[in-house]
């Protein structure tokens, strides 16, 4: 695994119908049913020093802690993307290289060289296959059983800053530092449609169900559903977005948006910002969440945000989204009314005493 794999040569640049993929036996197979909540998870964790941190969250009695599983050297290079699927771990890095690793024997697995830029983006659907994406342009996806490349898409002109696979694993979006998202149907490795964005899409994230995605611009994100071109609904935000995640709380989507002003805003779907909440002394640079079974057996989505400030922290996403805040989901959006700003206690926190860039929290079984 050591060893650079072999280049795969096949490109698709001419845009397919720009429709969802159809069910078919070859492609990325769809996840069935949401993983259920264990009572411990992991954290995993980029840094600008190079180091990836592995942290355990699990409850000791009715405390949850955080515990370092490993901290190691893993690039030469920034980490700038971290994933995790089943029992692989991937990160990535602008020393153009993508690392493996088994979480179940605690071993490097060896390392990918597909791309000829920095690792910008990665993600694993499930545990059987594993899309990156470069500065280069391209993204890869290769299989986790023997890691080979399957197909390189190439669509973008520039850089490629995030990809999100579709809950199903049918297909993809990504976008580009050229102004546009492309729609990727990963059953057939081909270009569904390409659209252009009024600016530079940052950050591209689907909602747990599949039915909406959002893409982040510096200040501001655009809410799609799926079906429709136009967007459903812009959020403005006063500050520069750094990392973005939707989460769903009693059959509710929420957008989070993690900025430069230490703050998690909370938005409705229909653009309304609810509330915010200070989780950091510093920017924050990536949000994650996981399910997790408490020790009075009760099931509760935990969100982990990453800061600059060098802590890894915990929170109960009922906490931070409050009842009022969930009574007034459906409220359009206001410039004139000002959010609450939530004080909230987060369930744990690590300090790890460095810049952390990136985070990914999943489920411990592997």
């Amino acid at each position: 695994m050591g060893k650079q794999q072999k280049r795969v040569k096949a490109e698709v640049d001419e845009p397919s119908t720009p429709a969802v993929a159809s069910a078919a036996d070859d492609g990325i197979p769809a996840l069935v049913e949401r993983e259920a909540a264990q009572s411990s998870f992991l954290v995993s964790a980029g840094t600008y020093e190079r180091i990836l941190y592995g942290i355990e969250g699990r409850f000791v009695g009715e405390q949850l802690t955080l515990n370092p599983q490993f901290i190691f050297p893993a690039h030469i290079g920034c980490i700038k993307a971290v994933s995790v699927g089943g029992r692989y771990l991937a990160s990535g890095s602008t020393d153009e290289v993508i690392k493996l690793y088994d979480l179940k024997k605690r071993v490097e697995l060896g390392s990918l060289h597909e791309h000829k830029g920095s690792i910008t983006s990665l993600h694993f659907h499930g545990h059987t296959h594993l899309l990156s994406a470069s500065e280069d342009g391209a993204i890869c996806i290769f299989r986790t059983k023997d890691w080979e490349p399957l197909k390189v898409l190439k669509g973008h002109k520039g850089s490629v800053n995030s990809i999100a696979i579709h809950p199903s694993g049918k297909v993809a979006l990504s976008v580009s530092q050229d102004r546009t998202v492309i729609l990727w149907n990963l059953l057939t490795g081909q270009r569904a449609s390409r659209t252009k964005t009024p600016q530079v899409g940052e950050i591209v994230a689907w909602s747990p169900s599949g039915s909406l995605y959002a893409i982040a611009y510096a200040t501001e994100i655009q809410l799609h559903s799926v079906g429709q071109s136009e967007s459903v609904a812009t959020i403005f935000c006063r500050h520069r977005i750094l990392s973005m995640l939707i989460v769903t709380l009693k059959g509710q989507d929420y957008v989070l948006a993690g900025c430069q002003d230490k703050r998690v805003h909370i938005y409705s779907t229909g653009g309304a910002e609810l509330a915010s909440v200070q989780c950091h002394d510093n920017r924050i640079k990536g949000l994650s969440s996981v399910d997790l079974a408490f020790p009075d057996g009760s099931i509760h989505t935990v969100l982990v945000s990453v800061s600059s400030d060098g802590r890894i922290k915990a929170w109960k996403l009922d906490d931070l989204i409050d009842p009022v805040a969930i009574t007034s989901a459906s409220a359009p959006s206001s410039s004139t009314k000002e959010a609450p700003e939530l004080k909230v206690e987060p369930l744990a926190v690590y300090n790890a005493d460095v810049r952390l860039t990136c985070v990914a929290a999943s489920s411990n079984a592997y």
